[in-house]
């Protein structure tokens, strides 16, 4: 029947069927997260919380990261602690003005490597913001050549 779920009776990604290994909803055997998103519920900016689930999977977070937009724009910010809570914290509020958040935008993080995240700006309709900032390739703030932390 269309639209029904597939049926797979106590057969898990390393059971064999049929002589073959089960393929159940492309398994991949060494899959972690490296996503996050946060959505933005108060007008203040202050800091960003990173999802404790997420810190988890990657052991501590370097203190100092880039942020890099869909528009190319890379931000340097730095991270630090408050007991268990990981926060991005310097950086963060001058990306916020910047790139004008507003209440009821979402964001996106993806772990690119061990100090870099892409950063993608979803609206309250839910599509992608493709804006520029307006310190686009201004080095003290909006990095856009070869960046080191």
């Amino acid at each position: 029947m269309i639209g029904s779920p597939a049926e797979v009776s106590d057969e898990g990604p390393a059971k064999k069927r049929r002589g073959r290994p089960a393929n159940v909803g492309h398994f991949h055997e060494y899959v972690w997260p490296d996503h996050f998103f946060r959505i933005i519920f108060k007008p203040t900016f202050g800091r960003l919380m990173i999802p404790q689930a997420f810190v988890k999977w990657f052991g501590e977070i370097p203190s100092n990261i880039i942020v890099t937009t869909n528009t190319g724009c890379n931000w340097r910010m730095t991270t630090r602690r408050e007991g268990n809570d990981p926060f991005i914290d310097q950086g963060w509020v001058a990306f916020a003005i910047a790139h004008q958040l507003k209440v009821g935008q979402f964001l996106t993080f993806k772990k690119v490597s061990s100090f870099e995240y892409s950063v993608v700006i979803f609206d309250h309709t839910c599509t992608e913001v493709v804006s520029r900032c307006p310190y686009h390739g201004d080095d003290t703030r909006c990095v856009v050549s070869e960046h080191h932390v």
